[in-house]
């Protein structure tokens, strides 16, 4: 087992991966660890930590040396994709990083299924898990595992597609109503509270 193997150990090899040489050494660190380490769950939780925090460290490369940024930043690209493809294949072919679909969820979805997906997107888009970097897909299962519900990837599109073509100038039936629910019980908690104070 490769426990000197780490997201630290990882994002530092692939930070100072500028040339081809320093490369080859993140990739032989990445190759030992899905390869050795014999946890799969250790490998899926440190592959996303790594894949997040070499997102990151992508966007806040020095700007004082284009030409350096340039070169850092097309390897940091090549080391998420050889990350995204190790996650692949841990999806693919080993399943014992899910966890089981609960036969009886805690709490039930009792809207319908375009608003949850309608949910999803918006929360992708405004980036509030995993910094808007973990895809459609994921967050489907996701919460179809939190709702005990098996939302398969056709349907979520499908949902998507009927959101697209409403007519209406704003399209986000689902989320606009939550807004507007959320700031009624706000105002009528306001008043409650105004009418305990006399």
């Amino acid at each position: 087992m490769t426990h000197h193997i780490t997201t630290d150990h990882l994002v530092d090899a692939a930070s100072k991966a500028v040339t081809e040489e320093l490369f080859c050494e993140f990739n032989r660190a990445l190759q030992s660890f899905c390869n050795e380490e014999q946890d799969r769950i250790v490998v899926f939780r440190t592959l996303r930590y790594t894949r997040i925090r070499l997102y990151a460290l992508r966007k806040y490369l020095s700007n004082e040396d284009v030409s350096t940024r340039i070169t850092q930043g097309r390897f940091l690209d090549i080391a998420i994709g050889y990350i995204n493809t190790e996650l692949d294949l841990l999806r693919r072919y080993d399943k014992t990083h899910e966890e089981p679909m609960p036969s009886e969820s805690i709490h039930r979805w009792t809207g319908t299924l375009v608003e949850l997906v309608e949910l999803i997107y918006g929360l992708q888009e405004l980036r509030c898990i995993d910094d808007g970097e973990t895809a459609i897909n994921e967050l489907t299962t996701f919460f179809g595992r939190i709702f005990g519900l098996e939302i398969k990837e056709r349907n979520c599109y499908d949902a998507y597609l009927d959101m697209k073509r409403r007519k209406n100038d704003c399209r986000t039936y689902f989320l606009d109503k939550m807004r507007e629910r959320l700031n009624l019980r706000m105002q009528r908690d306001d008043e409650k509270e105004r009418e305990r104070r006399r």
